[in-house]
């Protein structure tokens, strides 16, 4: 650190700017802006693989950098009062790289060094799950893969604005062996979420792959027995997994070691005193562990939040919410922050997007009146619609804002939307989406779970019902939805109820396999025309392709 924050906050003026970023050469770059100018607060917040198209982008965020800017109104970066930004290798930004050189011509050379910050990962990984919550006191969990200096596991409290490192380790945990296993199925870096939806389909195969060493010490588990230092291999003598049976057996075991470890760690953070658990890292998205810790008797936590953007994607994120609460020392909000911080798009951007893709496909209709009635008649017709609606939800899930959606209710719907347009491997599920107040005469919940960061049961009466989101062991990755959190999308589900009884609508990232999640009208308009979704509702128009009878939709 080269300032005294607490210098900085008491000689800071009420206004403030601050930037927030993850940069070149790490994984999931990104930027956040936060402007406070003195009566109202402004958050952009975006990945920067959503403007330059390469999933995981590992690109010096400009792009996202001008979005945000441009978002809350700050013209050029003199406006901004501090810079945050994180490190893995180096606190040096210009040294903080591995394996590929990270950029230098870049604005942070011109920026004064006194407003510039190096912090560590996982401290900015708690500051965006914490300062995210609406919570004003928490034990915070850190479970990822490497953070700064080779960190992996972390255990803070929080109380108003202040965040204090309690534990840490080096070891390799639960985050790197969960990536060993996912390696060793056939996968590769980022595809842990494949492992996950696997792993069920292994619980009934007789046949035991690994023996994981459970060093379960304070915050450390440690799996350095089992793991290569520095790479993804697994020393520990075992049989390869190469049938799908097998695949499945070594997805569930690593995911009921993933269980265990989480519980574990989550036990561990009472010492605390704390009765409320925020997480974050990587390993946050694991929506089955996080369901186990939510449900474990006796009841561990009040309450539990997991930031929509767990891992790498949220760091950006969390270095604004630094500097915005703990250098610039300001109050922490009661209420959970919104998910949706990406830019904005006028009706004319999207009119201008829908003109020029007209012009170079010429493969659908526009229309606008009563669009959103056509789009709840195609729902409940078994066709595929996707949802463009307001500015885009932060982290790898698509929340309702950038959605392609579906009828739950019919069991060819999955294959068919797989087969059409995710191209997926056919044992992931696809999540389903609640009315929040219907949640629980569908599914095995009691809490609001919007992000769809925990793993329910489906009931068993209801399982015939909604064949296209149930899992092969009854579960569903379930997001819950309120008209004020979810606006047009929560109205969207409630009409499809009440035309079916129904109030649950499929839904999957509006995006085709190995591409970012869509950002704007252009995009979107571009993955419609190119794929073999049927239609796209798109704030208020919708383009049909022109294939389809008009008959179905024009009464």
């Amino acid at each position: 650190m080269n300032m005294n924050k607490s210098n900085i906050s008491k000689n800071l003026n009420k206004p403030l700017t601050v930037l927030g970023m993850h940069k070149d050469p790490w994984h999931n770059t990104g930027a956040c802006v936060i402007k406070d100018d003195g009566e109202k607060t402004k958050i952009a917040f975006l990945s920067e693989e959503r403007l330059d198209r390469v999933k995981d982008s590992r690109n010096f965020p400009d792009l996202s950098i001008r979005a945000c800017m441009e978002q809350v109104g700050v013209k050029n970066y003199d406006e901004i009062d501090f810079v945050i930004l994180d490190y893995i290798e180096n606190e040096n930004w210009r040294l903080d790289q591995f394996k590929r050189k990270c950029r230098h011509d870049v604005f942070l050379k011109n920026i004064k060094k006194e407003k510039i910050f190096t912090v560590n990962h996982h401290l900015l990984h708690a500051c965006a799950v914490y300062f995210s919550s609406g919570f004003d006191s928490a034990a915070i969990l850190i479970v990822d893969g490497r953070g700064s200096l080779k960190e992996t596991q972390s255990l803070y409290e929080a109380k108003g604005n202040e965040i204090k490192l309690l534990e840490k380790t080096d070891k390799i945990g639960i985050g790197l062996l969960y990536a060993a296993v996912t390696h060793d199925i056939g996968w590769t870096i980022l595809q842990e979420g494949k492992t996950m939806g696997l792993a069920p389909y292994g619980e009934k195969i007789n046949q035991k792959l690994y023996n994981f060493p459970e060093k379960y010490n304070g915050i450390t588990t440690d799996y350095s027995d089992f793991c290569e230092e520095g790479s993804y291999n697994i020393i520990q003598n075992h049989k390869k997994p190469e049938t799908f049976e097998e695949k499945a057996r070594a997805a569930f075991e690593v995911q009921e070691e993933c269980e265990k470890a989480l519980l574990h760690l989550a036990k561990y953070a009472k010492k605390t005193g704390k009765n409320k658990l925020c997480i974050s890292g990587g390993v946050g998205l694991n929506s089955v562990s996080n369901n186990k810790i939510r449900i474990h008797q006796p009841k561990l936590y009040d309450e539990i939040f997991i930031n929509p953007a767990a891992s790498d994607t949220g760091i950006p994120f969390g270095a604004a919410l630094y500097g915005f609460h703990i250098l610039g020392n300001k109050p922490i909000n009661p209420n959970p922050l919104s998910p949706f911080l990406g830019p904005s798009y006028s009706e004319i951007d999207i009119e201008n997007a829908i003109t020029s893709n007209l012009n170079q496909y010429n493969s659908f209709n526009c229309i606008k009146e009563n669009s959103f009635e056509i789009a709840s008649k195609l729902l409940r017709e078994n066709f595929i619609v996707a949802n463009f609606q307001g500015r885009s939800e932060m982290g790898p899930r698509a929340l309702g804002n950038r959605s392609i959606l579906m009828s739950p209710m019919g069991e060819e719907n999955k294959d068919r939307l797989n087969l059409r347009v995710k191209h997926r491997e056919s044992f992931r599920p696809f999540a389903p989406a609640v009315l929040e107040e219907k949640a629980d005469e569908f599914f095995e919940i009691d809490v609001e779970s919007p992000y769809m960061l925990f793993i329910c049961n489906v009931r068993k009466e209801k399982r015939s019902l909604l064949p296209a989101i149930t899992h092969i062991d009854g579960s569903a990755r379930l997001q819950t939805l309120t008209k004020e959190r979810n606006g047009r999308f929560y109205d969207l589900v409630k009409q499809f109820g009440k035309d079916t009884g129904v109030p649950v609508l499929l839904n999957t990232s509006f995006n085709v396999n190995g591409e970012p999640i869509v950002e704007t009208p252009d995009n979107a308009i571009k993955c419609f025309s190119n794929t073999d979704i049927d239609a796209l509702l798109i704030e208020n128009f919708i383009l049909i392709k022109s294939n389809i009878d008009q008959k179905i939709f024009s009464s």
